[in-house]
């Protein structure tokens, strides 16, 4: 991987800036543009970048024993990205209750502003001693819950909710 920056905003509203990168040659594929792959890569690198924003990453789960996990997961390829783009993930806490957390990023390209893919996903919040789901502790529920609702606060990034449908089916 290369090295990639992630970033933080202090301003909550709208997205926030989780990562820029620049693509490696040896992510281009036989096409002559970026393997899917990459773009999971980028995005999973921009998702534990947020998740340490939230206040959800390593250290919280040494601290307390609770962690996140992803159980539904969706990509949506809008553009290809070539060889030697720099690339931006920016990402959306959509809705938080006690077990689970909606999420939403988008991945621009920084040449041409256009955004090249999205990905949308659910974490449930664990209890990494049992396996089992368990609810955010109340002070972090709060926290979460005014957050997305500051991001809200801004226009929501088109495509939430995409589902796979082949037309007239």
């Amino acid at each position: 991987m290369p090295e990639s920056t992630p970033l933080r905003r202090a301003d909550a509203a709208g997205s926030v800036r989780t990562l820029e990168c620049a693509v490696e040659d040896a992510w281009i594929d036989i096409n002559d543009h970026m393997n899917a792959q990459y773009y999971g890569i980028v995005i999973y690198r921009a998702h534990a970048a947020f998740t340490d924003i939230l206040g959800l990453g390593d250290d919280y789960v040494r601290r307390t024993g609770f962690g996140k996990v992803v159980v539904q997961t969706t990509m949506s390829y809008e553009r290809e990205v070539r060889r030697g783009s720099r690339l931006a993930v920016d990402s959306w806490l959509l809705g938080v209750d006690a077990k689970r957390l909606h999420f939403f990023h988008e991945l621009r390209n920084l040449g041409d502003g256009t955004r090249a893919a999205v990905s949308e996903q659910l974490d449930l919040h664990v209890d990494l001693g049992t396996r089992r789901t368990a609810p955010l502790p109340a002070e972090m529920s709060a926290r979460l819950t005014d957050f997305a609702a500051r991001q809200a606060a801004s226009p929501q990034p088109e495509g939430v909710g995409r589902t796979i449908r082949v037309p007239g089916n």
